[in-house]
């Protein structure tokens, strides 16, 4: 049965571990990267989110520095490339209001009554959310990955189907890639703590801030 946001305040029966406000969403990211501490901690050991994001990017990078590479073996006109490049760069724009339909999609599909979307300008960012409805951790996770997994495949199949425009779609894919680390962060957030109950919800039409409420185990 899934909680509603007066009982996640209720003393005794769920207990608040952490809430930012949504202009403060990039230093929670750089916290669970491992980069910045919790005030008052000690920096600690490089986490498997930050090893994950190093991982995402050598394994893209390499992947389509190859690619690039053929491409342009095979075409010298270095004035194609740039303009293939330019092109990638500027469909990005495109690509971002849809990797935001994805993710408010993602959170019809696990019962969010409405959906809202927003911006911040000091996080330097767009974002899905619902207001006020409770979600675990493991549905953040699923809302978080669906649109890396939808468009990534979109992409690399468009890179198949129409490879001429290589280096194109090759840059929507680094460029998609860097931004869906908010979203492997979060990924990560609930594989560790997946092993707790978790539940956040997002009150960004009122504090704009997110909340994040463990279930205390009743012994």
């Amino acid at each position: 049965m899934r909680p509603t946001v007066d009982q996640l305040h209720t003393p005794g029966k769920y207990l608040l571990v952490d809430s930012f406000g949504i202009d403060e969403m990039n230093l929670f990211l750089l916290r669970e990267l491992g980069v910045r501490p919790k005030p008052s901690q000690p920096a600690r050991k490089r986490g498997p989110g930050r090893w994950l994001a190093l991982l995402v990017f050598a394994v893209v990078g390499g992947v389509v520095g190859y690619g690039v590479g053929q491409l342009i073996a095979k075409n010298s006109a270095v004035d194609s490339f740039l303009l293939q490049l330019g092109v990638g760069v500027a469909a990005l724009f495109l690509l971002l209001p849809v990797h935001e339909f994805i993710h408010g999609l993602a959170f019809k599909g696990i019962g969010a009554p409405t959906i809202g979307y927003g911006y911040s300008l000091k996080s330097m960012m767009i974002y899905a959310y619902c207001q006020k409805f409770p979600t675990t951790l493991r549905e953040v996770a699923f809302v978080a990955v669906m649109p890396f997994l939808i468009l990534t495949a979109g992409l690399l199949a468009a890179w198949v189907v129409w490879p001429t425009y290589g280096v194109s779609w090759a840059t929507l894919l680094v460029l998609h890639t860097s931004g869906c680390i908010g979203d492997f962060v979060l990924i990560n957030y609930y594989l560790k703590n997946r092993h707790r109950t978790i539940y956040t919800y997002d009150d960004l039409e009122g504090e704009r801030k997110t909340y994040f409420f463990e279930e205390i185990a009743v012994r």
